[in-house]
């Protein structure tokens, strides 16, 4: 299943249980960025550990095959706009042909739609450094991601 059409049918799944929800800690989505990174695009899982603090995993499946674990950090920009910067970091594996590992971090904008439409759009730069394989530094990358926001049950 291509990943639009993954999130498509993903938003049309579940907009009932969603209505009146407006707190989130789960979020699934499709990524899209840069083609000269190990970990770019692909599907992004992010588990809010609180209002501050989340863990995300993007997991790519061209190849090689590879997954990211990234610890973020959210901070508001001010005003009463849902519009948050966050900052991290984690590390990479790629599989497949030729294995690889390494350090990423990110720095991006994040937007949560409220009410009864329950997406996530974030937009960030996530630099890599290679250091199994070849040692490679990779900081051209920016990607978007749209991610479907699961609410909290109250």
């Amino acid at each position: 299943m291509k990943p639009i059409s993954f999130l498509l049918f993903a938003v049309c799944l579940f907009p009932a249980s969603c209505a009146f929800a407006q707190e989130y800690r789960h979020q699934l989505g499709v990524r899209l960025g840069s083609t000269d990174q190990v970990v770019s695009s692909g599907f992004s899982y992010r588990y809010h550990i609180d209002e501050t603090q989340g863990l995300e995993i993007l997991l790519n499946l061209n190849t090689p095959v590879s997954v990211a674990l990234l610890y973020e950090r959210f901070r508001p920009l001010g005003g009463e706009m849902p519009l948050r910067w966050y900052y991290g970091g984690g590390a990479f594996a790629g599989f497949r042909g030729r294995d690889v590992l390494g350090a990423t971090g990110i720095l991006g904008l994040d937007y949560q739609f409220e009410g009864n439409f329950p997406v996530n759009l974030s937009a960030d730069w996530k630099p890599e450094l290679t250091l199994v394989d070849a040692v490679r530094f990779r900081a051209g990358t920016v990607g978007l991601t749209v991610r479907f926001s699961f609410p909290v049950k109250k």
